[in-house]
């Protein structure tokens, strides 16, 4: 495995994204025979994109999530690193132990539940986009895990196949921001985690309301991204007790901060172009880091009593 400090490794991550930048660039005129332009597009629409699907790939290795960084730290590489780390915390607000029984709503390529597999968990994965299920089943085969990992197509939503008491553990990473029914899909998670079981959602929650803002999350499908305090009034609303929030905010701006820099030429020019809209990972990435302070990065942890 190469070493990521040394010249050579810091060459080829500049070239990476020095490609990035030029496939955001050449894609506009693909995007825009691609995309429908839909004002409102589902979720299996967003990342079943060629933006979404070309950034995702070129810039996170096809995960889906953000990474976590040493306090202080200013460079975002390794990246993998970084998302090793977001999934280490997120196994650890689990407080589980091995051999517990774990679903995870909004599975991406498998990548999180591959990592709570490898920590000893049995893992039920779910998502409601096709291309997503088929990417995580051939990499959960790829590490060896389908003994560990069962990945299928379903929407947290309708949960109705799994019976009452079914995990002791629920999480979401990055997910439950694309809920169309919050309550119901707390709900859901309530009937099926055992008693004293935890659900940790890894989100995002905002302070300030633009019209910029309500525009990357209408066409990411992520409507359901709170105001600050709005996960506390759901879940004790739902039941759930024990509400603990911890701000990762800090820990995820090197990562978002790459975001923005790489993006910011590429969104100017389809600003200039009328054309933003149909870029909604650029424009997401960008108007994130240039109003940084705006929202959180937290991990929500709850219990059923």
């Amino acid at each position: 495995m190469a070493n990521p400090t040394t010249p050579q490794s810091r060459s080829r991550f500049r070239l990476r994204y020095v490609a990035a930048f030029l496939a955001l660039l050449a894609s506009a005129i693909i995007g825009l025979i691609a995309s429908n332009g839909d004002a409102s597009p589902s979720v299996p629409d967003y990342y079943a994109s060629l933006e979404s699907r070309l950034g995702y790939w070129l810039l996170l290795g096809n995960a889906r999530h953000c990474g976590l960084y040493r306090k202080g730290q200013l460079s975002p590489f390794p990246i993998s690193t970084a998302l090793r780390a977001m999934e280490q915390k997120l196994y650890t607000r689990l407080e589980l132990s091995p051999g517990a029984k774990v679903l995870d709503a909004g599975a991406g390529s498998g990548y999180v539940a591959i990592y709570m597999a490898q920590k000893g968990l049995n893992v039920q994965a779910i998502d409601i986009t096709p291309h997503h299920v088929a990417d995580a089943r051939r990499n959960i085969k790829n590490h060896k895990l389908e003994d560990k990992v069962s990945v299928e197509y379903g929407d947290y939503h309708n949960l109705s196949s799994f019976p009452d008491e079914s995990f002791d553990g629920i999480y979401t990473m990055e997910t439950f921001v694309h809920a169309d029914d919050p309550v119901k899909v707390l709900r859901n998670f309530y009937r099926l985690l055992k008693p004293g079981g935890a659900l940790v959602l890894h989100e995002a929650d905002f302070s300030r309301n633009t019209g910029t803002l309500q525009d990357v999350l209408r066409l990411s499908h992520c409507q359901n991204t709170l105001e600050e305090g709005g996960y506390q009034e759901l879940a004790e609303k739902v039941g759930f007790k024990d509400f603990s929030l911890e701000d990762l905010t800090d820990g995820v701006l090197p990562m978002w901060r790459l975001f923005g820099v790489v993006g910011y030429l590429p969104y100017q020019l389809f600003r200039l172009l009328g054309i933003q809209d149909r870029f909604i990972n650029v424009m997401a990435g960008v108007e994130a880091w240039l109003n940084w302070g705006d929202g959180r990065y937290i991990s929500v942890r709850v219990v059923k009593p």
